[in-house]
């Protein structure tokens, strides 16, 4: 398929007739049609005739009876399968070309929607799970996830059509959420100054083919100004941004091109002059007192804590997290999920970053009740059901981009040996070098690829090591790998590092004591020929990469 021309369909309006799509199917599309459709939230499967259908859940929280909606749209038009995302969002696959226009109305029916979802759009904006309720969160920062969604998304029919490239941004106060700040566009890390809530802002970030981590941008932004802020960097990103150079076009790129210190000098006087801009006013919150850990640790739920059972900040409730492996789930299985949030939660549901589902406010009591539900489902809480902790991109099965079926290579490890010893250990698979599943921070990165090993060109991974966004680390490939022996290699990185860690050390920190270049010859000693070290050289990547 010819590759579209998206500058010229950015300056064309990207408008694109839903009715004829409705009326003939997908025949008709032109390259930059299909480039249209993403910011509706459609995008091209690897399969003729069918698409993804991406649906924003701002903040990554919905109540129960949008989720219940989904799934019955899913069980209609996307052969009963929604896939949970790294971004909080929900994917339908296999959506048929004559029904994409049917399914955006309905969703629309049930106050969701699509809209840039997909494309050189203000993607979603990620919140914290644990916002407002857990112990390290300073306030709740979920009504300024949706206000600056909301917000933004009200004016992406000019705004889509300028934007140089995406815009991923996340909120939260967590260490988790100071992490993510790190690999996203826009990170704005929760935080009280004098009594004041605000943000540390973070610009910059991104993983993909050339990861970057995200500069400090400033140091303290209040919330009531955090609207005017993002406006503000769009701002500097549309006017200063590679509009004419797509593959060049992200915000990381521009943060480096200007240097950090001109990049702060643009955004600040694009923020003053956003500032003087009317916005609404954001809703208010309450900054949060430190919590009485001794009052909540005194009571126990059945089972004890564990990661799928949290507490939070008010002693008897905690958040807690149902594991779906590699994000994947379906009508039925979110049906029980919802009638469980109805009963023993608040009515509402979040997608976890992690590509989870997390019910908040949960009375300790019906934890145990929860959990029963779930089992007879062959389903579980998070940690509980002794599987690596495993995230995937949908990969080859349905992606136009995909290499290698990231999924079957999830599923496969799911009950690798080594891993289930260490059921904390996280493994990220993408089905590509684009870093959809963030192989890059994982404790074992994979992205698939076209390898050579043994004298033989298969489809196979790039594993990554070495991972430890606290020393501002992403991983780096060590080897490579055919996907038949991904099982093999897995085994031998986690061996080795039993064997041979300090307490209480990381495998990422591990391999970078020990040397990535020892762990990659012990893992060649494992698997002799069927293990090549380093990444592709460059003479010999194969055809189907270049």
């Amino acid at each position: 398929m010819a590759l579209p021309d998206i500058p010229a369909a950015k300056r064309a309006g990207l408008r694109v007739d839903l009715e004829r799509l409705a009326a003939e199917g997908d025949g008709w599309l032109t390259p930059e049609d299909r480039y249209a459709l993403k910011t509706h939230g459609v995008c091209t499967q690897l399969q003729d005739g069918v698409f993804m259908v991406r649906v924003r859940v701002p903040g990554g929280v919905a109540p129960t009876e949008q989720l219940r909606g989904v799934g019955r749209l899913a069980a209609r038009y996307a052969a009963d399968w929604l896939h949970l995302t790294t971004r909080q969002n929900v994917e339908l696959h296999w959506v048929e070309a004559r029904h994409v226009p049917l399914l955006l109305a309905d969703l629309a029916r049930i106050g969701l929607s699509t809209r840039s979802a997909c494309g050189h759009t203000l993607r979603n904006v990620m919140c914290s799970e644990d916002a407002g309720v857990g112990l390290d969160e300073p306030f709740d920062c979920l009504p300024d996830a949706r206000l600056v969604s909301d917000a933004v998304v009200a004016r992406s029919a000019e705004l889509n059509c300028q934007l140089p490239s995406r815009l991923n941004i996340a909120l939260g106060g967590s260490p988790r959420c100071r992490e993510d700040a790190l690999v996203n566009d826009l990170g704005l890390v929760s935080k009280v100054v004098d009594g004041v809530p605000g943000y540390e802002l973070w610009v910059g970030g991104s993983l993909g083919k050339a990861p970057s981590l995200a500069v400090l941008l400033h140091p303290f932004v209040p919330r009531i100004d955090a609207l005017p802020a993002v406006e503000a960097l769009i701002d500097v990103f549309v006017a200063h941004g590679r509009f004419e150079e797509p593959a060049k076009a992200r915000l990381k790129v521009l943060v480096q091109d200007l240097g950090a210190d001109r990049s702060r000098s643009l955004w600040q006087a694009a923020f003053d002059e956003a500032r003087r801009r009317p916005h609404p006013t954001p809703p208010e919150v309450e900054v949060l007192d430190e919590a009485d850990r001794a009052a909540v640790l005194t009571e126990v739920p059945p089972g004890g804590w564990t990661a799928g059972v949290r507490p939070q900040r008010t002693p008897g409730l905690a958040s807690v997290t149902i594991d779906l492996p590699l994000g994947d789930t379906c009508a039925a299985e979110l049906d029980l999920v919802c009638d469980l949030a109805d009963r023993h939660a608040d009515g509402h549901v979040t997608l976890t970053r992690d590509q989870n589902l997390t019910f908040r406010n949960v009375p300790l009591a019906a934890v145990a009740t929860i959990r029963a539900a779930l089992a007879e489902r062959g389903v579980h809480l998070l940690g509980e059901g002794r599987t690596a902790q495993i995230r995937a991109c949908t990969g080859a099965s349905v992606c136009a981009l995909g290499i290698t079926d990231s999924p079957g290579a999830g599923r496969a490890l799911a009950g690798n040996a080594a891993l289930s010893r260490n059921a904390a250990l996280r493994v990220f698979a993408s089905g590509c070098p684009n870093s959809c599943a963030q192989h890059q921070i994982g404790d074992i990165g994979l992205a698939g690829s076209k390898v050579r090993v043994g004298g033989r060109t298969v489809d196979g991974y790039q594993v990554y090591l070495g991972a430890d966004l606290a020393r501002r680390e992403v991983g780096e490939v060590v080897g490579r790998v055919a996907a038949t022996d991904l099982d093999a290699a897995v085994t031998a990185v986690v061996g080795t590092w039993e064997a041979l860690r300090h307490p209480g050390e990381g495998l990422g920190a591990f391999a970078r004591r020990l040397g990535l270049d020892a762990l990659s010859a012990q893992v060649q000693a494992a698997l002799e020929h069927r293990w090549a070290p380093g990444p592709e050289p460059l003479d010999e990547v194969p055809v189907a990469l270049t």
